[in-house]
């Protein structure tokens, strides 16, 4: 839906959460595949569907480092972790959409934790804590563990100012390296390398741990050939239970909680005034007491205005919304919808720039193609130069509100006063200037267009 009015341009999808998985679903896409991957919406809509994803909708995902690509905060999806917050405060602050394995929608704070169980030749365990994931960025005495989706050169760059560093290869038993939520990784150290260079290649078959200053110490009795086993794990802030989770993205704050704005003490904590209280591009998702799910942006462009968040909270709650995060705005803002009948998505916000973003949040359709249509109509200009033969464009949707390729119906019918048409639909105009009809017949539906032969 479109809402234009008082000087804003606000779209949004509204989805009844009670259709999920027997209408649609939801989904996200991670860039490249990489922690640091950027690519357009358009592209990552692209992308999913070369994977026969059924997209009708898109979003932006959540906050990222503009120059790194990295996401501020946690970040899993198709259940593979690429990246978490450099700090646990970082981690109580942001609030997170997620998608549980049985297609659920949750919007609240999670908790990530992970550990490296040390494995001596007594079958001993010694357990150290990981601090995050592939993330470069260098906080004193942290343990931080990457693969080679850290970047698209697989690469670790130590930043120039770290103080001792260590580095501790493993190979995993299964030559797998991805992280995935809830599943133990068994492998060997291979390597330990003190004091290392700034850059170190990782390769697709190993895992690297980073360790900094006194941490250094919890490794002193690792050794080569020695077991380890590495575990994550995401947890419910809120119950300390561990669901099931699919996708994972992290809002940057609330702007509705219980069905209430957050006063400005919350927001100083979560961000600056400016971003906060300044009117700007603006994504959000909220759900509501309609047990649907919204899916929003809000424009600054032209004459229309943005929204500070409380401005945004307010006219969620307007709409029945009783708890929204906020998504990465300003620049990253794009949404895209399919139109009916018309396979390309298509972007409807005004957005700031096209800009490449991290990760993006999709519809997929889940009713099946078929050829019982529901609607069609003329989607050409009603001129048509005498001298071109072509295609016509009809567009086309069935029962499922899937667009269907009119020219591949056995039952299609195709006639003209002012051209023929081939076996192939093609469409041969009459050498003269004239005006006529063109007639679309497919089953029962019969339909007569005016054109003009120029």
């Amino acid at each position: 839906m479109n809402k234009n009015s008082n000087h804003q341009n606000i779209n949004y999808i509204e989805m009844d959460l009670g259709l999920i998985n027997s209408t649609y679903s939801l989904m996200c896409h991670k860039s490249k595949n990489t922690t640091n991957g950027k690519e357009t919406l358009n592209n990552q809509v692209l992308k999913e569907q070369e994977n026969k994803k059924n997209i009708i909708g898109a979003i932006n995902g959540d906050f990222f480092n503009l120059e790194s690509g990295i996401p501020v905060c946690n970040n899993l999806i198709n259940g593979e972790f690429f990246s978490t917050s450099l700090t646990k405060d970082e981690e109580i602050l942001r609030p997170c959409f997620a998608i549980l394995e049985d297609n659920s929608i949750d919007i609240d704070h999670y908790h990530f934790s992970g550990n490296i169980n040390l494995i001596d030749n007594n079958s001993y365990k010694t357990q150290v804590n990981i601090d995050s994931i592939n993330r470069n960025d260098y906080i004193e005495n942290t343990i931080n563990i990457f693969n080679h989706k850290n970047n698209e050169n697989s690469t670790i760059y130590l930043p120039k100012e770290k103080e001792d560093a260590l580095i501790i290869l493993i190979t995993p038993e299964d030559l797998d390296s991805s992280f995935y939520n809830l599943k133990t990784i068994k492998g060997k150290i291979k390597n330990i390398i003190n004091d290392p260079a700034n850059t170190y290649k990782i390769f697709k078959d190993e895992i690297a741990i980073v360790a900094y200053n006194d941490k250094k110490s919890l490794f002193s009795k690792a050794f080569n050939n020695m077991d380890v086993e590495i575990n994550f794990e995401i947890k419910k802030s809120s119950d300390y239970s561990t669901p099931q989770i699919k996708h994972l993205l992290t809002g940057h704050e609330f702007i509705l909680y219980d069905n209430e704005i957050p006063d400005k003490n919350y927001f100083s904590e979560t961000w600056n005034s400016s971003s906060v209280y300044s009117k700007n591009h603006r994504t959000a998702l909220a759900l509501t007491d309609r047990n649907t799910l919204i899916i929003l942006t809000v424009d600054k462009k032209d004459s229309f205005k943005g929204m500070s968040l409380p401005e945004l909270g307010n006219f969620l709650k307007s709409k029945g919304a009783y708890k929204a995060i906020n998504l990465d705005g300003g620049g990253s803002t794009s949404m895209m919808i399919r139109e009916l009948g018309i396979h390309a998505l298509k972007k409807i916000n005004l957005a700031r720039e096209d800009r490449s973003i991290s990760n993006s949040i999709m519809i997929t359709n889940l009713l099946p193609y078929t050829t019982d249509i529901k609607e069609f109509y003329f989607h050409d200009s009603p001129q048509i130069n005498r001298d071109e033969n072509k295609k016509l464009n009809f567009v086309a949707y069935d029962t499922n509100l899937n667009p269907i390729d009119i020219y591949l119906l056995p039952d299609l019918k195709l006639t003209s006063d002012v051209g023929i048409f081939d076996i192939n639909g093609v469409f041969y105009p009459v050498q003269i200037p004239c005006e006529g009809t063109i007639t679309i017949e497919i089953g029962k539906i019969i339909k007569t267009y005016t054109i003009e032969i120029k």
